[in-house]
């Protein structure tokens, strides 16, 4: 027995016994236009439901038995199949498992070109010490009345998280607060937080920071007023909006209009060589950063000034 007749023999089985439902298509194809083909179809249909003697034998993988039976008919039935049976059946799969290799190598070669191209962009996004956010949340916490167990003061204060939000509630001059949890420095970060302010004094002053602890016992550097040394840190002050940048080093500044109370929801983007700011919306800056953090990074607070207690900070949320 040729190559070519095992072949057609072991596709009409496969087909027959719905153990491939690809091959039982195909054989319905390219017999449908053809009376004598459709004919002989028929036939071993037939057979083949009489032997398992059950019309719904096809919704479960056949029995080894009755899988030889159905080949053993197939077998014996084929020499009477019409002349052109072989060539048009052989000549249907062959087209058919063309089209699935060619799938196939369509979609390697797309897997192949797509890994290439994230592989060229991560390079140059590295190289350029640029990175992007993919929006994943890292943190997150209303700040709204739940205990502060994830949080650690950064000077000898007092805080509360009241149904308002965040809050100072000691009497010293200044006070602040960080995440207990680091966040590393070679990816990207976003810092996304809400606070309300009081109409300030010439004093008082509310700041939000990402702080760089450099491998420092898990605390940011900080001075002794519990103002970041390594970090980006944006200050809300009476005269205006101040941005900072690694040793302080001023980064932008604005003044803002005077109002009896001011809210602002401010998005703080570490992008490793790059930082954005983005208050209530409008984009504040965007810009280059002297040098990179090292990390892991923090996320605080510092209040400071006689109004200190009526800062409200809440709606707190990381995004990498």
């Amino acid at each position: 027995m040729n190559t070519e007749d095992v072949t057609l023999q072991e596709l009409i089985v496969r087909a027959l016994t719905g153990r491939d439902e690809s091959a039982r298509l195909s054989l319905e194809s390219v017999t449908a236009g053809d009376p004598q083909l459709r004919q002989f179809m028929s036939e071993l249909e037939g057979i083949v439901e009489s032997l398992a003697e059950s019309k719904e034998w096809r919704s479960s993988p056949p029995s080894a038995a009755l899988t030889a039976k159905v080949r053993q008919a197939v077998v014996s039935r084929l020499p009477a199949a019409p002349p052109h049976f072989r060539t048009v059946v052989l000549e249907a799969d062959l087209g058919r498992k063309r089209a699935a290799r060619k799938v196939i190598l369509m979609l390697a070669v797309a897997a192949i070109l797509l890994g290439a191209t994230f592989f060229l962009l991560t390079k140059r996004s590295q190289e350029s010490g640029v990175f992007r956010l993919n929006g994943k949340v890292a943190y997150e916490a209303p700040l709204k009345g739940e205990p502060l167990s994830a949080w650690e003061p950064a000077l000898e204060t007092q805080w509360q998280s009241i149904p308002e939000g965040l809050q100072s509630s000691g009497s010293e001059e200044a006070g602040a607060i960080f995440l207990k949890q680091g966040f590393d420095a070679t990816s990207a970060l976003a810092f996304n937080l809400d606070v309300r302010v009081p109409d300030f004094d010439e004093r008082s002053s509310a700041m939000i920071y990402l702080a760089d602890a450099r491998g420092s016992s898990g605390r940011p550097l900080a001075d002794g007023t519990a103002r970041p040394v390594d970090g980006v840190a944006l200050e809300l002050t009476n005269d205006g909006l101040v941005l900072s940048g690694p040793g302080n080093a001023l980064l932008h500044s604005r003044p803002l209009p005077p109002a009896a109370a001011r809210f602002y929801r401010v998005r703080m983007e570490y992008l490793g060589r790059q930082v954005r700011l983005i208050v209530n919306g409008e984009v504040i800056f965007e810009g280059a950063l002297l040098k990179s953090f090292q990390g892991p990074l923090h996320a605080g607070v510092r209040v400071g000034g006689l109004q200190k207690n009526k800062i409200l900070f809440n709606a707190l949320r990381i995004e990498r």
